[in-house]
């Protein structure tokens, strides 16, 4: 976190409120409140309440305050169909232009959803490993568009206890290695195919069957 902006703290300190319970989607919160909470400056917390409102992940109504915008069941829903999508196109370039030490960065992000110790460890790794991969398809707008869809997958995280369960966990944790496979290989097919399965294993774990 030193090496990050006072705006990015402030901005991935808010999503970790989110993550860790501290900060309820619905619940009203304020620049005074979010600064004193995380120990940054109310500048550098209003730009990045700015930047998390134009990603729809925080709405904000003059006096009424600061709110954690929450995500219905059916969004949800929609937010994973719509995942699948992204990361299956993005599958067929990927395989194309993954070299060996782009294998050797994911195999680590395996490894580091393997060691989360945490629900906010467990997704920022998660992110990053699923963000690596539509990198790979060498498409600006398409990671632009997928970076603001795993914004919303913050708060869908925040609302599955069931995320939590050992045995789904173990479950999307060897479906990760079976995408990694599939990039080693160079399968686009496979690929897809892994990335669809885990998408919905995890839409399951997080809003039931």
């Amino acid at each position: 976190m030193k090496e990050l902006s006072a705006v990015d703290q402030a901005y991935y300190g808010i999503i970790d409120l989110v993550l860790s319970r501290g900060l309820r989607p619905g619940e009203r919160t304020s620049v005074y409140l979010l600064a004193d909470r995380l120990k940054i400056g109310r500048t550098p917390v209003r730009e990045a309440i700015n930047r998390l409102q134009s990603e729809g992940f925080l709405s904000v109504a003059g006096r009424s305050g600061t709110v954690v915008n929450p995500i219905e069941h059916d969004q949800a829903r929609q937010l994973f169909a719509l995942r699948s999508t992204l990361e299956t196109f993005a599958a067929q370039y990927a395989v194309e232009n993954v070299t060996d030490a782009d294998l050797m960065d994911l195999s680590r992000g395996v490894e580091r959803l393997g060691d989360a110790g945490s629900s906010s460890d467990f997704v920022r790794a998660n992110t990053d490993f699923h963000s690596a991969i539509v990198a790979l398809a060498g498409n600006p707008t398409l990671s632009r568009f997928y970076a603001q869809l795993q914004i919303q997958f913050h708060v869908v995280s925040y609302l599955a206890e069931r995320g939590a369960n050992p045995a789904a966990a173990e479950i999307r944790q060897r479906e990760h290695q079976d995408i990694l496979n599939a990039l080693r290989s160079r399968d686009a097919v496979a690929l897809a195919k892994a990335l669809q399965a885990h998408i919905r294993t995890t839409e399951i774990a997080l809003l039931g069957s």
